[in-house]
């Protein structure tokens, strides 16, 4: 992304806030935001957990979106994801009986 704004990238209508929330809400709460958006637009997360942090990332690259970029200041993390075209894609693992 050299020479490219990550600011060109977002809208504020793409940012979601899970500050001083816990799991597993900010996962839940990401994957509901990203099922709403269109493939290549991109949400910013602001939380201040650093395991909701690694929480989305889990998910988001369970999803088969893209993280375009981690930061942090302070105690705050932001999390940039790019959503990628998908269909339906799950890491649910089960055993059906018979």
């Amino acid at each position: 992304m050299e020479g490219i704004s990550l600011a060109e990238y977002l809208s504020e209508d793409n940012v979601l806030d899970v500050r001083s929330t816990i799991c597993p809400y900010p996962q839940l709460k990401t994957k509901v935001a990203l099922d709403k958006m269109n493939p290549g637009e991109t949400l910013k997360i602001l939380t201040d957990d650093r395991e909701s942090a690694n929480n989305i990332r889990t998910i988001v690259e369970q999803l088969g979106d893209a993280i375009l970029d981690v930061s942090e200041e302070g105690k705050d993390l932001t999390i940039v994801i790019k959503k990628s075209k998908r269909g339906f894609k799950s890491s649910l693992k089960m055993k059906l009986s018979e």
